[in-house]
Order: C-alpha cells, then sequence, then structure tokens
C-alpha cells in the first residue's frame, strides 16, 4: 500500500531527541520526556485504563470486525505511509505455545493417572462426596445451566460472530465442533472394541452394561467451539459460556456416566482441537495498518514525514523506517499476532540455563514496552549510546509503538582491517560503564557493537537485559564481549587490551563463564568458522595468573542433552519399575523374607565398600589408612545421591588421594588403575559366570551359544566403530592421554607383586560381593535360582545401571534385575521383592554412613 497525504506543516512542540546528539546527557527537559512516550492528548496516550495491552476489549468492536469493516484512521496530512496490504489472517505463535503444552499436559495426566490408579479412584471419590454435598437448590441450578446452556451457548456464539461479521469463523467453529465429536466417536469405538490399551482403565469405569464412555462428547465438542470462536474478552459471552462449562462438569462428575480423568481429557483434546483449528485456518488480524501508527506518532509529538515498512517480522515486531524534519527513527510495532516469536525463543533459552543467566520473557505486551524503554532510558541516563525511545504509545487494543533515535555506526563484525588501540580501549570502557551501572545487556554479539567514524562506540539494539543486574549475568557480558573482541582482533590483543582497561581482576571473573551456551546466538555463528578462539581466549586468561588454582566453569546449563536423556531414561525406568512394584505387597514382602539371609546380604553389601577400599590400596604406592579410604567409599555411596556414580566415585578418591600426599596427576592416574582392575575384574566374572550359566548338569564348559554370538557382535561392532574417522579422533584426543598418564602407575604397580596381589583382589572381592548379595537376596524369599545365572543378571543390571545417567542408576537397575531374574525362571513377585531387598541393602542403607563419612572426613581434612 503506497499512500501520500497533504502536505502541511510540521507540528511544533517536538524535542531534539530525534535528531540530536545522542550522547548528550541531561539536555532533555520533562516537558520533552512527557512528549516523547507519546503521553500527549491524542492517540498516543499511553497511560491507558489499567489493563494490560492485550486484554482490553475495544469500546465498539471496530477491531473485532472483518478486515475491511472497520474504520481505518488516514495518515496525517503530509505523511507518505509506504507499506504492502496487511494480511487478512494469520497463525498466531501463541497458539502453537499452547497447542503444544496441551498436548504435553495430555501425555503426562495419562501416564500420571495410569501410575497412581487408586490415587486416582479416591479423589474422585472426595471430589465427588464433596460435590454431592452442595445445597440442593445450587445443584438444580447448575444441572438447568448444564442442559439449557448445551443448547443456547453455541446459537449464542454464533450470533455474537455474525454480529461481528465473522461469518467465516462461525463456520470454522462449527467445523472444529463437528470434528471434535468425530475423534471421540472413533476413541470410544476403539475403546469398545478392546482396542484402547491403557487408556481405556484410566478414562472408564467398568459398569453392568460395558464402560463408562472415554471422552464426553458435550464438552469437547463445546470447547472446540469455543477456542475457535475467540470469546475471550467478550464482555457477555465469555463469563456465560465459564458457567455453563463449570456446570456440565460438575453434574456429569455427579451422575457417574464419566470419570474425572475422562472429564480431564475431555477438556484438553477440546481445547486442542480448537487451537489445532486456528493454527490451520488463522485468525482475523489485528494489527493496526502503517497508517494509524503514523497517526498515534504524530498525535504523540513526532514531526513524522514518512513511515515505510522495512521489516514485517523481525524477533515479533513490524519495523518501519520513520523519517522527521530532524532525521531518521527506528520504529517497532509489537502485535498481538506476532508477540510471541521472541518471547518463545527467550523462553526457550530460560529452560535451557539456569535462573539469572537470562531473563524471563513477557507476559503481556504491557511489560515488554515498558521493560524496552526502561533499558533504552538507563543506557541514555548511562551515556551509552544507544536505541534512545522518543516515542512510546499503544495503537489499538492489541499493539503497541515504539519509535527509536538510533545511533549510526559500522557493526564490529563488517570492519575491514585491523583496529586501532583506541577504539578497543573504547570497546571495554563502554563494558565498565555497563558494570558501574549495573546494567547488563545479554546479546553483546559482533552485530551489536557499532563503531563511528569518530573512533565512538555504541551500541545497535537494546538486548534482552536488565537493569541492577546481578554479578553472574555482569560476567556473563564481559565474557560475550570478550570473544566478540577476540574473532576480530585475535586474543592476544584482547586480553591485552581489556587488562589495560578494565584491570586484570575483572578480567579474569569471565573465565568460568566462558563457554559458548553463554554467547549470543550471531557470536556463536561466527564462533563455528573460528572454533579455537574461545579455547585461545581462556588459554591466555589463564596464564594471567599461572601459580593460581584452576577455575572450574560456571555450570549455565538448566537442561542440557545429558540432562534431556537424564529425565527419559530415568522416566521410563521408573514407569517400569513402578509398573512392577504395583504387584508387590510391601507388608508381605517384610513378613515372609528369610532374615537369616537378609542379615547376610547386608554383610556382603558391607565387603563391598571393603573390595573398593582395597582396590585404591593398591592401585598406589604408599599407605592408606584403612578405615579412612572405606569411609572414602561412603562417602562415594552419598555422592550417588547427587551424581551419576563413575563422576562421583573419581572425583571423591582423586581428592582423598590428593590429601593424603599424591600429586593431582598421579592420584588422577591412580584412580583410573582402579578403575581398570575393576573393569577387568568385572569382564573376567562376567564371561565365567555367562559360560556357568550356559552348562548343562555335566558341566562341560561348553559355552553358551547366545554368549558367543552376543560376544561376536561386540566385536564387529566396535571394529566398525573403530573405522569411523571421527570415534578414532575420539580415542586419539582423548583416552589415549589418560591411558598414556596412568600407564607409569600401571606399570609401577606391576613392578609390586604385593600392591598388584592387593589391586586385584579388592576388585575381585567387590565384584564377588554384589553378586552374593543378590544371591542372598533372591534366597531369602525361598528362589533357588543358579548363582551363575544370578551372577549374569547383577552384570546386566550394572551395564543397564551405568547407560541410564541417573543417581546410582536409579529406576533402571531395578527394572532390568528384576526382569532379569523373571527371565531365569524366578516368579514376578519374587524377583521384584529381591531386587528391593537388595537395593536396599547395597544402595540406600550405606547412604546414611555415607552422609556421615562425608562430613567426618571434611572435618578433619581428609577430602
Amino acid at each position: 500500500m503506497h499512500q501520500t497525504a497533504e502536505e502541511s506543516a510540521a507540528r511544533s512542540g517536538t524535542t531534539d531527541g530525534a535528531g540530536g546528539d545522542p550522547d548528550a546527557r541531561g539536555r532533555d527537559t520533562d516537558q520533552d520526556t512527557g512528549q516523547n512516550t507519546g503521553q500527549g492528548d491524542g492517540k498516543g496516550d499511553g497511560k491507558g485504563d489499567g489493563k494490560d495491552l492485550d486484554d482490553r476489549e475495544p469500546a465498539e468492536d471496530t477491531d473485532e470486525q472483518e478486515p475491511g469493516s472497520a474504520p481505518v484512521l488516514k495518515a496525517p496530512p503530509g505523511v507518505e505511509v509506504v507499506e504492502p496490504p496487511i494480511p487478512e489472517r494469520v497463525r498466531r505463535p501463541a497458539d502453537g505455545v499452547r497447542l503444544a503444552a496441551a498436548v504435553v499436559l495430555l501425555v503426562l495426566g495419562l501416564l500420571v493417572a495410569d501410575l497412581a490408579s487408586g490415587t486416582r479412584g479416591a479423589v474422585e471419590q472426595d471430589l465427588t462426596d464433596a460435590t454431592s454435598g452442595l445445597p440442593r437448590l445450587l445443584l438444580t441450578l447448575l444441572g438447568w445451566m448444564s442442559g439449557i446452556g448445551v443448547l443456547l451457548l453455541p446459537i449464542g456464539v454464533g450470533a455474537d460472530l455474525l454480529v461481528r461479521r465473522r461469518p467465516m469463523q462461525l463456520i470454522q467453529a462449527l467445523g472444529a465442533a463437528v470434528v471434535a465429536g468425530v475423534l471421540v466417536i472413533v476413541l470410544a469405538i476403539l475403546v469398545q472394541s478392546g482396542n484402547g490399551g491403557f487408556v481405556t482403565g484410566v478414562l472408564t469405569r467398568p459398569t453392568t452394561t460395558g464402560h463408562t464412555g472415554p471422552l464426553d462428547i458435550v464438552i469437547v465438542s463445546m470447547l472446540a467451539l469455543l477456542t475457535v470462536a475467540d470469546i475471550s474478552g467478550r464482555k457477555w459471552v465469555s463469563p456465560i459460556a465459564t458457567t455453563v462449562v463449570i456446570a456440565t462438569l460438575v453434574t456429569t462428575l455427579l451422575s457417574g456416566a464419566m470419570t474425572l480423568a475422562a472429564l480431564a481429557c475431555s477438556l484438553l483434546i477440546g481445547w486442542m482441537v480448537g487451537l489445532a483449528v486456528r493454527l490451520v485456518f488463522g485468525v482475523t488480524s489485528t494489527r493496526p495498518p502503517g497508517t494509524e501508527v503514523a497517526a498515534v506518532l504524530v498525535a504523540g509529538g513526532l514531526p513524522l514525514t514518512r513511515l515505510e515498512l522495512i521489516d514485517a517480522n523481525d524477533a515479533g515486531d513490524r519495523r518501519y523506517l520513520g523519517q522527521t524534519t530532524q532525521g531518521s527513527l527506528d520504529v517497532h510495532v509489537i502485535d498481538r499476532d506476532t508477540f510471541g516469536l521472541a518471547s518463545g525463543r527467550r523462553l526457550l533459552r530460560v529452560l535451557r540455563l539456569r535462573s539469572g543467566f537470562t531473563r524471563p520473557p513477557a507476559l503481556t505486551l504491557r511489560s515488554e514496552v515498558e521493560h524496552r524503554t526502561l533499558m533504552g532510558l538507563a543506557l541514555h541516563d548511562a551515556g551509552i549510546r544507544a536505541p534512545k525511545p522518543v516515542a512510546v504509545s499503544e495503537v489499538g487494543p492489541f499493539s503497541a509503538v515504539i519509535a527509536y533515535d538510533e545511533p549510526h555506526g559500522t557493526a564490529l563484525s563488517d570492519v575491514d582491517g585491523e583496529l586501532d588501540d583506541a577504539r578497543l580501549a573504547a570497546i571495554w570502557r563502554l563494558a565498565g560503564t555497563l558494570h558501574r551501572r549495573r546494567l547488563v545487556h545479554r546479546q553483546l554479539g559482533p552485530s551489536t557493537i557499532l563503531l563511528d567514524d569518530r573512533g565512538g562506540v555504541a551500541l545497535s539494539r537494546l538486548g534482552s537485559g536488565d537493569v541492577a543486574a546481578d554479578d553472574i549475568s555482569l560476567r556473563i557480558d564481559l565474557a560475550q564481549l570478550l570473544t566478540t573482541v577476540a574473532l576480530t582482533v585475535g586474543p592476544e590483543r584482547t586480553v591485552a587490551s581489556a587488562v589495560a582497561v578494565l584491570g586484570e581482576d575483572a578480567v579474569l571473573r569471565a573465565v568460568p563463564v566462558l563457554q559458548p551456551v553463554a554467547l549470543s546466538p550471531d557470536a556463536r555463528v561466527a564462533l563455528k568458522s573460528h572454533k579455537s578462539v574461545m579455547g585461545e581466549l581462556r588459554e591466555r586468561l589463564v596464564a594471567l595468573r599461572p601459580r593460581a588454582e584452576a577455575v572450574e566453569p560456571v555450570q549455565l546449563r538448566r537442561i542440557s542433552p545429558r540432562g534431556v536423556v537424564t529425565l527419559l531414561g530415568g522416566g521410563i525406568a521408573g514407569y517400569l519399575l513402578l509398573t512392577q512394584l504395583a504387584q508387590v505387597d510391601i507388608g508381605q514382602v517384610v513378613s515372609t523374607a528369610d532374615w537369616r539371609w537378609a542379615a547376610l546380604l547386608v554383610l556382603f553389601a558391607a565387603a563391598t565398600f571393603a573390595g573398593a577400599s582395597i582396590a585404591l590400596g593398591g592401585a598406589v604406592q604408599i599407605h592408606l589408612r584403612f578405615v579412612r579410604t572405606y569411609m572414602t567409599q561412603l562417602a562415594v555411596a552419598f555422592s550417588g545421591l547427587v551424581a551419576p556414580a563413575a563422576v562421583g566415585n573419581i572425583a571423591l578418591n582423586t581428592r582423598y588421594l590428593q590429601t593424603s600426599g599424591l600429586s593431582p596427576t598421579i592420584a588422577g592416574a591412580s584412580v583410573g588403575v582402579a578403575q581398570v582392575a575393576q573393569f577387568c575384574s568385572y569382564f573376567v566374572l562376567l564371561v565365567i559366570s555367562g559360560v556357568l550359566a550356559g552348562t548343562g548338569p555335566a558341566v562341560s564348559f561348553s559355552p553358551s551359544p547366545v554368549l558367543v554370538a552376543g560376544i561376536l557382535v561386540v566385536v564387529i561392532l566396535a571394529l566398525g566403530l573403530l573405522a569411523l574417522p571421527k570415534v578414532r579422533a575420539l580415542l586419539t584426543d582423548r583416552v589415549l592421554p589418560q591411558v598414556r598418564s596412568a600407564l607409569p602407575q600401571v606399570l609401577a604397580v606391576l613392578q609390586h607383586p604385593a600392591k598388584l596381589t592387593q589391586l586385584l583382589g579388592g576388585a575381585l572381592l567387590l565384584d564377588m560381593s554384589f553378586v552374593a548379595a543378590l544371591v542372598c537376596a533372591t534366597r531369602a524369599f525361598g528362589a533357588q535360582a543358579p548363582v551363575a545365572a544370578i551372577a549374569v543378571v547383577y552384570f546386566a543390571g550394572a551395564i543397564v545401571g551405568s547407560a541410564v545417567p541417573t543417581p546410582g542408576g536409579l529406576g533402571g537397575i531395578e527394572a532390568a534385575m528384576s526382569f532379569g531374574l523373571i527371565s531365569i525362571g524366578v516368579d514376578s513377585g519374587t524377583a521384584v521383592s529381591s531386587v528391593l531387598l537388595y537395593r536396599l541393602a547395597t544402595y540406600w542403607l550405606p547412604i546414611p554412613f555415607g552422609w556421615f563419612s562425608l562430613n567426618r572426613l571434611q572435618k578433619v581434612g581428609a577430602i
């Protein structure tokens, strides 16, 4: 759309913020500021009535009508507006987020309801008792509201849409209701035919004639219709619809025709169908045209002459280039239709990173507008050249506009040639100003830093920062800026120039957070083509104080790939374990166990820690006190609550050896030797157990064909992996250096037969004690499975426990060992009971002793 209005004289009363020196401080008067923020007397009045921008309802529904039916403000005289036609229908990102959340809630709800069947029934009974106790008159009124409302509500919603001239939306709403009804019918057929799976048990209840319905067709269809009709904010329709839905839920629950889970799923599925229809067909656009934006800006006091759309959807904003009599402006229009794109990305970053490292997304348009304005004014007050808000105002009930006076310059990513020392110093002075004012930016990437022709430095965007920032956020900002500058001038000049301006202490504070995850998106993209920059930068910073203790990186991630695997693996293993626990009567387990075998089980569990202590003592040349070494292994058991077993084992044992007099290198190598010995013991016992488990009564030692085939498959897979260049590189870069560091210690142990015997004997005692403990657990419940077969079950369970990255292999070990015992002939109830008793003695019982040992060792300085 190209619209040109008649030329007229420019409005008076404007400020110098649109075209003056961005660095000038204290020049704007209070009167100017009031005009700049849209607090004039026209449509730019930003005070509002206290409601959020996206929660308001227009007085005359002009924005709720079909495109072309609502009156559109014309461009003010003398202002040329250039933009293409606004689309009639749009797909709102918020609908996609809501649909994803509804799917997650539905799946989690079904799984939880399946696991907690007894609790589900109790809750349903409690709700039924509570609602049935309501006064009879109120129950009668609810019944009338439900019956009459179900009939009249669709008619009222349809009439409301027709009055608002939205016939297509009415057709889509009715279509969504039909689709929802068909979905309910299909699910009911599946349940009645016996193909519903576990959903049948969750959503239905047996009756004298079969089962209750899995979903309520009335609620599902009604929710789908209301969602597509978009009744939120309608003065009369919204409260009436809410009352009818609640009345229908209560009366249906009291009638016993539906379970509580079925009613909850009906609400979610109806909502999901409505959201899916909105995403497929879109919703009526409420975006104000450029003419209305121009009118609001002019009414706010800006001498606007031209407004041209330059980006229709940048991070959820529409961006216009505004021309005034004093210069150009960058105009951002935030619409409800697109609001959520940037917030969605920010939400993912909040979920991925720990608290404080990123700002949560704004939930409303008003909060987003206020935050951007605050950041712009805070940076301007600090004397930092950055986009300065000169006009802020609402544009209708569902949009807002912010006009910025932007600094000019060349982005650091586009700079040709070397940067001189003066410009580098200016960059670090900017960082120093941010830190002194406690302002965090969070997007100090190569495209954010601007360099002008006068040697000055500015910021091209406000970022997603905050005022009164915490210490860790400021350190992350510095780490981003160090990486950004290093990508341009190299790590050596970066460190030297930063130290010269900020000081050594201030620069070294960024070392723990110097990680790719802390960088802005454009910095991470640039880092992909210069992968060695961050490592070299860290080395340069650490070299400033080479004798200082190594600084551990700050854990920035809240969600990592390992965390996702841990969550999924633990969830699956927990589901399998809880399914088996549902078949076990704990009281019967306690009363039927033979406690003579249980006592022997506890002794073997204690022997496992003795084996680990002996093996560790055999891996070092110095003498270790057995009691302290034993307590260290108990402390390892306690650390398994918060870390995978291998991690806690290595960390605590290495620390213990260091405090015992070994250097860090030799301590790490010694722990590696102990790990190698335990692996060798594990492998030898596994092969022997597998061979014995596959022999007959004659004990001919002919190995099982399955075991032979399994070994061949493992060998073939290992050779195939070694053929991959990345696997070979991994072995060369990570595995071989550790082997080389441990090799001298291994050779030293081999030269002392007593130490070698102690090392291997302790490792064998460790694994044999675990096997004996599991055998005792099975014997405690009368199972007489062969010892060799039980040993194979233990080793298989240990493998699963190391593969599932949960603390102590929780869930995975229990599920694997229970399955293994069942597969060798132990009945399911006895198998689960045996594994529970085994884990109680070998994992849970040592934990309080481990806590005591850890605290005691810390007090005496042993770790």
